[in-house]
């Protein structure tokens, strides 16, 4: 079970299953509304939820296992970490 919630502790959630998909995400259209730039996403099934890794009150409990959407990672983001790099979307089987 995995547990977190907002830095003021106004929200706080559970979540049941296993994280999959773990990913340092770049999108710069996202960034915006959660207030950081990488984020831990899940893919487009109607059943998932994003979740977003600094939340969780353990963060290293879900490591990221590649980034996402890096065409539109800030410029003075280096990664160096030698996780596979997506331009945008994963691809299908990878990670």
């Amino acid at each position: 079970m995995l547990k977190g919630g907002c830095y003021c502790g106004a929200v706080r959630y559970e979540a049941a299953g296993t994280p999959f998909n773990g990913t340092n995400c770049h999108c710069s259209t996202f960034c915006p509304r959660c207030g950081t730039q990488l984020t831990f996403e899940s893919s487009d099934a109607p059943v998932e939820i994003d979740v977003n890794t600094v939340t969780l009150d353990d963060p290293n409990a879900v490591p990221p296992k590649d980034h996402t959407r890096t065409s539109s990672k800030l410029s003075w983001v280096k990664l160096a970490d030698g996780l596979p790099e997506f331009r945008e979307r994963r691809i299908s089987g990878s990670s």
